[in-house]
């Protein structure tokens, strides 16, 4: 009886998607719970910018000024190809917006900037606590929840496993499934989740220098792959670079909250000397040092999108429905206002029919935009020879653009594109 719970609405993982949605919940005064399996937010940065669509809605729930203050601001996004000549600009502080600019900010602050937010408002995250045995029918959502915690286990070297404290039996209304790419909401619902073009494998570097960075994001597209510079701030940097198929496992996707991957340190492939070869072939421009190495990493990274965005009382945002390629940091801007808009439509009613209509909405919004933003039907075109060079690169710059809501259309036209939309 006392491990029985009910709740109007479920948030599963507390990502910038979760905490997103989690965040207007809690200002329109519903009843929820936010669960994570994991025991806190990120230790470290795996998505970094955040679009200028996804600032004004960072303003509009009252976080903007700490995210700005802890936050590099970038006003040019550039695209050079393998002879190191400049293909394109694109210029944010030319956008007709309250905040014209990438705002550079690691994914660790932003969570931790939500949280806060979100325990003013009197609610906090339920950690280790990981949902299993989703169950979706015509009127609620069932599922399973273990409470975690670290027990002690081993014999000549003790080491740290989670245990099972208690198990817990919800029922909600409705659950946002913000639970990542393996989201067992998804699975439990019986979307598909088709791969839409071939995986790619990164090697991640992020390093303090001794010069002075450029301040402006970088993609360096070298035939069929895409390099990619940030500059982070304090004197820092991140560059990541693509890498022949299978250079990464399959599972470094699974995003380690821990600040360093053991596995990656003693790796040829990831070695000092390593990036030094690859600055030197990929980013000739770079002349700092490069010896002081913060974060590396492998990571294999797949373009997925699913067919619908949810179904029932089961719906989905962020990483649970799409995966992008990294350089536009589309799965965590786009996820941050689907979080939203759930939120939002879940909260404007309280009756089953008005709220399925809205979700109803939702999908087709949604779905439209992902095939606009992937350009899945082609409508993409130029009459302009540059315009032309970024298309022969289609696979490279499409879906890698970092913008993403109501100016992606103005974006294209700074590179020289038009997409045609259907009525």
């Amino acid at each position: 009886m006392f491990n029985k719970k009910s709740v109007d609405i479920a948030v599963l993982g507390a990502g910038p998607t979760g905490l997103t949605a989690a965040l207007i919940l809690a200002i329109r005064g519903r009843d929820f719970v936010l669960l994570d399996r994991a025991a806190s937010t990120n230790q470290h940065s795996y998505a970094l910018a955040l679009h200028p669509d996804t600032l004004e809605l960072l303003d509009a729930l009252g976080v903007i000024q700490p995210i700005l203050k802890r936050s590099l601001r970038l006003q040019r996004s550039t695209i050079f190809d393998q002879s190191n000549r400049q293909r394109a600009v694109i210029n944010y502080s030319a956008l007709p917006v309250k905040y014209p600019f990438l705002a550079v900010i690691g994914q660790n602050e932003l969570e931790a900037i939500l949280v806060e937010a979100l325990a003013q408002k009197g609610h906090k995250p339920k950690w280790n606590h990981r949902v299993r045995c989703i169950q979706a029918s015509e009127h609620h959502v069932n599922f399973a929840v273990d409470h975690l915690m670290e027990g002690m286990t081993g014999y000549a070297v003790a080491h740290l496993e989670q245990e099972i404290d208690k198990i817990y039996d919800y029922e909600a209304n409705y659950l946002i499934a913000a639970d990542g790419y393996t989201s067992m909401a998804r699975k439990a619902v019986g979307i598909a989740f088709p791969e839409i073009e071939s995986n790619l494998d990164y090697a991640v570097f992020e390093f303090k220098t001794n010069t002075r960075l450029l301040t402006e994001m970088r993609m360096m597209v070298d035939q069929e792959k895409t390099h990619i510079y940030w500059p982070l701030g304090n004197d820092r940097c991140r560059f990541s670079f693509q890498m022949p198929r299978n250079f990464a496992h399959i599972h470094s996707f699974n995003k380690d909250h821990s600040m360093v991957d053991h596995a990656a340190q003693d790796s040829s492939e990831l070695s000092n000397a390593h990036l030094d070869y690859l600055l030197s072939k990929h980013a000739p421009w770079f002349i700092g040092s490069s010896n002081d190495v913060k974060w590396r990493v492998m990571v294999h990274f797949e373009k997925h999108l699913a067919e619908s965005f949810g179904s029932g009382r089961i719906w989905l945002a962020g990483d649970a429905a799409h995966m992008a390629a990294p350089a536009g940091v589309l799965s965590m801007n786009m996820g941050m206002l689907e979080g939203a808009d759930l939120a939002e439509k879940l909260s404007l009613d309280s009756n089953h029919e008005g709220r399925q209509f809205r979700l109803n909405a939702y999908n087709l919004d949604r779905t439209t935009e992902w095939r606009r933003l992937f350009d899945i039907d082609q409508k993409i075109s130029t009459d302009d020879s540059n315009g032309e060079w970024l298309l022969k690169h289609r696979n490279n710059i499409i879906g890698n653009i970092p913008i993403s809501g109501q100016s992606y259309s103005q974006v294209l036209a700074q590179l020289k594109l038009h997409q045609t939309v259907a009525a």
